[in-house]
């Protein structure tokens, strides 16, 4: 029966409709008119976490049926349709509701799962309150709560709880705990240890207590610490599990080797565990030993041929080792597969380049079409066209991924400006940057791409409008107050404006060795040397870049300091041959130290 009240239109159900339609929705929904609620149904809902999840994939336990009233069952119904809509907001909120109504468990335990899930840690930690009030002796009603309460850093709440499992039977799952703790500090990390600690004092044969130990301290950087305790509980509880979390404690206080002669012997005492081989193959890898790592991830491809993240690591390695047939011919073949598309045709080109194929790579990176691997392919695309004389197919391939790829458009724009910019067609990468800015003026990173371009005109005025543009909108952009402030200082004389925007840079970011190079350049410019050198010193002792050489070498010259400079240079020079900064530097004051190759380009 409808009843309309202005724009407003209802139904009104009676209780015996109510019933059958709740009994035809039974199967098609994720629930059952009784308290025992299925956790993972039709619903859509993703019911794993990476906070806890060994605790959503747990079901809820059986309950005693009951009968609800009507507009309970209207109140659940209408959260299993939300569910379906992908409205979790809606489903979660209506179980909770029906939980704090009914006092129901069931009601409560999924209220609380949905919650977990959606990392709603409020409405978990209400939902895991109800579920253990309304099941005291529910022990994963307990573990949950627990972890609920660890989130919202009621330690002693959480640990109250342990003791009572541990009391009642001996036994407690800590994983949402463990998990839970990565949001606390450190310092409530310590805490957290204390008190495992004292447990492990009264239990200290207990997996899960020692289990949880070494991870707090391992997230807290006492990895030795930690190391003892996994130590304990493989010697407890061997398993692929604690086997795990010994070899990557070792691996982390630098013993790799036992990291890795442990796992090749945990594989053959438990030859089924994925997770143990993958590990022992990863820790090869960072450990450089390839060929080994490449004949292990063979192996696993072996056992697991339909895993295509395997098989692109086994092409990597086989590229990485000088095996270009078998790792091109992997790749060829995840080219085939539509998520592993981008990555393959991205890897081929690499390849290829690597081979001096150009033609070839230039083909493969083409292929990439979208994906994190775009930016770069793209940048390497660019590069090689330009290298190959081929500038005429630079444009129809960087308009046709700008069609492709909307969000990445104004990206593409930017790389395509900076390899023309390093070709100094100065021109045509601001025409490019205007064309972009029109559709996007407030683009901050095409605006400071701008300024960049040119600076290399001379026209300080429009570079530094962009720059102050930027500044507008971001006023503690670090990158852009050096960078304003640098220009300022470097080719106008309004030294004391520009020490104000570097200083401040610094402020934000205090150990940016390239701020530093600035301050360093500005106090030499206002005549305070010695600060100027140690401030310059400071930066190319954190970052040797032949620009700080060039910098710091000038004050050292005008200091008196000349051999300090020279060998300053020359250092800059073995290093980088090319820079036109030293080579400006030294045409003013030690011409004899340009090399001579570098004299026959400048004629040129």
């Amino acid at each position: 029966m409808q009843q309309k009240t202005g724009r407003l239109v209802y139904t009104v159900y009676s209780p015996q409709l109510l019933q059958k339609t709740f009994s035809m929705l039974n199967k098609t929904l994720c629930f059952i008119t009784s308290a025992t609620l299925l956790l993972s149904g039709c619903t859509g809902l993703q019911t794993s976490t990476p906070e806890s999840p060994a605790i959503i994939e747990k079901k809820p336990t059986a309950a005693a049926p009951a009968n609800f009233e009507p507009d309970t069952l209207y109140t659940l119904l209408v959260a299993e349709l939300a569910g379906q809509r992908n409205r979790y907001d809606i489903m979660l909120g209506n179980y909770l509701s029906a939980a704090k109504k009914t006092g129901d468990p069931g009601l409560a335990e999924r209220a609380t799962r949905i919650a977990v899930s959606l990392k709603a840690h409020k409405a978990a930690l209400a939902a895991a309150e109800l579920w253990h009030k309304s099941a005291p002796e529910n022990a994963q009603a307990k573990e949950v709560l627990a972890g609920q309460l660890v989130i919202s850093q009621k330690l002693e709440q959480a640990i109250a709880l342990l003791e009572q499992l541990l009391a009642s039977n001996g036994d407690a799952n800590l994983e949402a705990l463990t998990a839970n703790s990565q949001a606390l500090t450190p310092a409530q990390r310590n805490e957290l240890i204390l008190q495992i600690k004292r447990l492990i004092n009264l239990y200290p044969a207990n997996p899960q207590l020692l289990q949880s130990q070494a991870i707090l301290l391992q997230l807290n950087g006492r990895s030795e610490e930690a190391l003892q305790h996994a130590t304990q509980l493989y010697r407890i509880q061997p398993s692929p599990r604690s086997l795990s979390l010994t070899a990557k404690l070792n691996h982390q206080v630098g013993n790799t080797e036992k990291a890795l002669n442990d796992l090749s012997n945990g594989l053959e005492t438990f030859p089924e565990s994925r997770a143990l081989a993958v590990l022992y193959a990863q820790m090869l890898v960072d450990a450089k030993q390839l060929i080994k790592a490449q004949q292990q991830f063979k192996l696993l491809l072996q056992q697991y041929p339909l895993d295509h993240q395997l098989k692109l690591t086994l092409a990597l390695l086989c590229l990485e080792n000088g095996d270009t047939t078998d790792g091109e011919q992997l790749l060829q073949e995840l080219t085939k597969v539509p998520e592993m598309t981008n990555e393959a045709y991205y890897f081929l080109g690499q390849s290829a380049q690597k081979q001096q194929l150009s033609e070839t790579a230039i083909k493969h990176y083409r292929q990439v079409k979208a994906g994190q691997r775009l930016l770069p392919a793209y940048h390497k695309l660019g590069t090689l066209l330009l290298e190959t004389d081929q500038r005429y197919k630079l444009q129809n391939a960087f308009e046709e991924a700008r069609a492709n790829n909307p969000k990445q458009r104004n990206s593409l724009f930017i790389i395509e400006a900076e390899l023309l910019n390093e070709k100094n067609d100065i021109d045509t990468a601001l025409a490019l940057l205007n064309r972009a800015l029109e559709n996007s003026p407030d683009d901050i990173n095409l605006l400071y791409t701008r300024a960049m371009v040119t600076e290399k005109t001379n026209d300080l005025v429009a570079m530094e409008n962009d720059l102050r543009a930027i500044l507008s909108k971001e006023p503690d952009n670090a990158m852009v107050l050096n960078a304003l402030g640098y220009t300022l200082v470097d080719r106008t004389t309004r030294y004391q404006e520009a020490l104000a925007l570097i200083t401040r840079a610094k402020e934000l970011k205090p150990d940016d060795p390239a701020i530093i190079d600035s301050l360093g350049w500005a106090q030499f410019r206002l005549g305070n040397y010695d600060e100027a050198i140690l401030l310059l010193e400071q930066a190319l002792a954190a970052f040797p870049d032949h620009e700080v050489a060039a910098h710091l070498g000038e004050v050292l010259w005008v200091t008196g300091q000349q051999q300090r400079a020279r060998d300053i240079w020359k250092q800059a020079l073995q290093q980088t041959p090319d820079s036109v900064i030293l080579q400006r530097v030294l045409e003013r004051l030690s011409p004899d130290l340009i090399p001579a190759s570098s004299l026959e380009t400048t004629n040129k």
